[in-house]
């Protein structure tokens, strides 16, 4: 058997418990809604888009290629950033 680093059971083959792993999720989807509630990628400081290929996906402007983004945001150089709110 073996046990997270809070003392409770975990499954063999995981990092860490179910309520540990539900914590740190949150703590994430948190971080990320205050990034979203901000309007401004962390990284380079573009607009945020949200992606409508699944719900609560928000992606820096910047994102993807330039044939792919809006058109304000051509022209950038390329973000990586992107998160989820749900």
């Amino acid at each position: 058997m073996t046990y997270c680093d809070c003392g409770r059971r975990k499954a063999r083959d995981a990092r860490e418990c179910r309520a540990c792993a539900k914590q740190r999720i949150q703590a994430c989807i948190d971080a990320v809604r205050a990034i979203v509630a901000a309007g401004k990628c962390p990284d380079c400081g573009t607009g945020l888009v949200r992606n409508s290929g699944i719900a609560g996906w928000w992606q820096c402007g910047a994102y993807a290629t330039e044939s792919f983004r809006q058109p304000q945001y051509r022209g950038l150089p390329p973000c990586h950033w992107q998160g989820f709110t749900e």
